[in-house]
């Protein structure tokens, strides 16, 4: 078995921290990675969320540089949960970043239905999300082991007060891929870790676990003050 605890000694296995996504990826050792999750920030954070979060938008550059590092660390065959938001469905932002990583290929598409949610929108109710399935040359889809995995999950929202960070994904969704697409003792690598979600999964599913999140002291301070202002405003009334 591999001794993850000599792979990076900046970082820790198996914790919630901050850190940068590429320092986290370029510190890890050529294809020792059996599974990437991977959800940027595509747009500032005042287009999409009513509350000014402090997430910051990832650039082009910035995403290619990611799946650079990600093509080199994951495993022949092994594969890459990209989260992407409705925009970059209809233009070919995601195409061109993969011209500059040819053996990472778009397997398949999911889409996350939000049962209990309405949505908003322009012109349709947004009420999914989608991500595509990256798979690393040489595609195999026996490995894949869910054959009864459809491309539809159907899994309700967390309200605003049970989750723990804004673009937090559904547990279920993130459960069921991660028991279909690796092994006991696997690693797993979560970039851009969020509500460090993935971390619990992890732990249940006795997967090892590389994480960090830009903001994550950040997020916990701001939904700290968050929670105060609630409980002020309700003792007000």
């Amino acid at each position: 078995m591999t001794d993850w605890n000599n792979m990076n000694k900046q970082y820790l296995p198996n914790t919630k921290q901050q850190g940068e996504a590429l320092e986290l990826l370029t510190s890890l050792k050529k294809e020792t990675v059996n599974l990437v999750f991977l959800d940027p920030q595509y747009e500032p954070v005042n287009n999409v969320l009513r509350l000014n979060y402090p997430l910051y938008p990832q650039s082009d550059y910035q995403i290619v540089r990611l799946l650079e590092q990600i093509e080199r660390v994951l495993k022949p065959s092994a594969f890459c949960l990209l989260w992407v938001n409705k925009k970059l469905l209809g233009n070919d932002r995601v195409p061109l970043w993969l011209l500059k990583t040819p053996a990472l290929k778009i397997v398949d598409c999911l889409v996350w239905y939000k049962k209990n949610c309405l949505g908003l929108g322009s012109w349709l109710r947004s009420n999914a999300e989608f991500c595509f399935l990256i798979q690393k040359h040489p595609i195999n889809g026996k490995l894949f082991k869910n054959r009864s995995f459809g491309n539809v999950w159907e899994e309700n929202q967390l309200s605003s007060q049970q989750k723990q960070h804004p673009h937090q994904k559904p547990y279920n969704l993130s459960k069921s891929l991660v028991e279909a697409t690796t092994e006991k003792g696997d690693l797993i690598v979560d970039p851009c870790a969020g509500s460090f979600q993935l971390l619990e999964i992890c732990q249940e599913l006795e997967r090892e676990y590389w994480g960090v999140d830009l903001t994550c002291l950040t997020m916990e301070n701001f939904t700290r003050e968050r929670e105060r202002e609630r409980e002020k405003f309700i003792k007000q009334k």
